[in-house]
């Protein structure tokens, strides 16, 4: 992690600022989620606004100045933490690291729920102090200070009346120093994304406890546009006891036929041996009409079942899922396939087409348990199918991304290849990353997944990425690495 914030994005004032009398005297500030500006001194035209080290700066910044110091000088506002009357600044290339006060220091720290944190990195927006056409930043909790620049540093000091304070204390909108990228996670708090671009629109689904055990699909114009998306609910888990009435995972978004359907996991309560699959059914062609609750999937097996998806290949509809093998052979999840006759009938039986055996999918996880779970195909341009899923555990530090590859029918185990390692494995600020989904971007092939921020953090330390990916020219999907939290990725065109 390099920078460390100086926040002073209070920039609300980059609309016009109407402000009039005393310190303290203006209307409250109002900041539009999501806006996106730099911050210059009013006494140094130069200077603006970063973080680096983990405090909050001033410096000077150039139109020919490094893409790092342009990154640490742009900012993101957010309605106060504290006070959605105020202002919060949240550093643009480290999503969710705040600019907060700390004992008259000024520093860029990690989202905290605790009150005292929220108090401290919420600011109100007031005339600027040496001139009404900038504007001042107050401490919400200490009305008579105010974040001034001093030495190069942020301070937050008493104000004292003097007009070096008042210079040192006023500030001014400038434009964003870096546009036309975005930075991961899209979702602070989420997991087993899977996402669909429907009319311009990209849509999430989401479930698990992040949302209540309700499955809710974000929907905005943009990737960024999600993380502040309101969630919509289209179906309620019941209360227990009932099927699918808790633990509510990795639900899928499909478009099958003229309808969209949402596979999903759940269990009736009396313990994780209920895990089966369920489906839900758009009543129209709108990703956010209501759904119709269609019951169990019942899979071949009548066993344990999670992380269904449909697949459609050569003309044929296929299912496939992890599970046990019998609710008594329950120490090993592996990969099955199944022909459909549509998204509720089954055709025959299960083939098991994958099974953790190689030692980077069969590290100890301390429940002594092993791991295939999360498949998601893909098709390459030249039509070449393969299935990329997770293994080991999801609650470890070594989940991970394999593949499988298939040359044949899809429905003899001996047509899919494994690869010989991992494919997308745990990098700094990215640990953990895997049960993901694929989406297609202005023509481009796009992997979303989730990750964790540290290592150690397990189911509630995920949070959702997105980032590019290509095919080689054998047509096998090139992953890469996961993007570190601070690595400028370029806008969706």
């Amino acid at each position: 992690m390099r920078g460390w914030g100086s926040r002073l994005v209070v920039l609300v004032a980059a609309l016009a600022v109407s402000v009039a009398g005393l310190p303290g005297t203006a209307p409250p500030a109002r900041a539009a989620a999501g806006e996106v500006v730099s911050i210059r001194s009013h006494n140094f035209p130069n200077a603006h606004f970063r973080h680096a080290d983990w405090l909050g700066r001033i410096a000077d910044v150039f139109p020919n100045s490094a893409d790092l110091v342009k990154e640490d000088a742009t900012w993101e506002l957010r309605p106060g933490l504290a006070s959605s009357n105020c202002l919060s600044l949240e550093a643009r290339n480290y999503k969710n690291h705040y600019l907060r006060h700390r004992n008259g220091e000024v520093v860029l720290e990690r989202y905290s729920e605790d009150f005292g944190f929220r108090q401290d990195a919420t600011f109100c927006k007031v005339p600027g102090l040496a001139d009404a056409n900038g504007f001042s930043l107050r401490a919400l909790q200490f009305p008579n200070a105010y974040l001034r620049h001093a030495f190069g540093l942020l301070k937050l000091n008493d104000y004292d009346g003097g007009e070096l304070f008042r210079q040192d204390a006023t500030f001014h909108t400038a434009a964003p120093w870096i546009t036309g990228r975005f930075y991961n996670p899209i979702l602070n708090a989420g997991a087993d994304p899977s996402m669909v671009i429907h009319n311009g629109q990209y849509n999430l689904v989401q479930g698990d406890f992040y949302n209540d055990d309700d499955i809710v699909i974000r929907q905005a114009s943009t990737v960024e546009g999600l993380r502040t998306a309101t969630p919509h609910v289209v179906w309620r888990n019941p209360a227990c006891p009932a099927v699918a009435c808790k633990e509510i995972w990795a639900p899928e978004l499909q478009r099958i036929g003229d309808r969209w359907w949402i596979f999903f996991t759940g269990q009736d309560g009396s313990g994780g041996h209920t895990h089966r699959m369920y489906a839900l059914r758009s009543t129209t062609s709108e990703i956010t009409s209501r759904y119709d609750f269609l019951g169990e999937q019942k899979l071949p097996g009548d066993t344990w079942a999670i992380d269904g998806v449909y697949l459609t290949h050569q003309g044929k509809d296929y299912y496939l899922w992890s599970g046990w093998e019998s609710q008594s052979a329950n120490r090993v999840q592996h990969l099955y396939i199944a022909r459909m006759q549509d998204p509720m009938t089954p055709i025959g039986d299960r083939v098991r087409i994958s099974s953790p055996t190689q030692p980077w999918e069969t590290l100890p996880n301390g429940l002594g348990i092993l791991i295939n779970e999360g498949p998601q195909p893909i098709v390459a341009p030249n039509g070449r199918l393969s299935v990329v899923y997770s293994a080991n555990g999801s609650f470890t530090n070594d989940y991970c991304l394999g593949r499988l590859t298939l040359d044949g029918d899809p429905m003899n185990p001996a047509a899919w290849t494994k690869s010989g390692g991992s494919v997308f494995s745990g990098v700094h600020t990215a640990t953990s990353p895997g049960h993901h989904g694929f989406v297609t971007i202005g023509g481009s092939p796009w992997i979303v997944y989730h990750a964790n921020m540290d290592p150690g953090t397990g189911w509630p330390g995920r949070s959702v990425r997105i980032q590019p990916m290509s095919f080689d020219a054998a047509g096998l999907p090139v992953l890469g690495v996961p993007t570190y939290i601070h690595q400028g990725i370029p806008l969706p065109r």
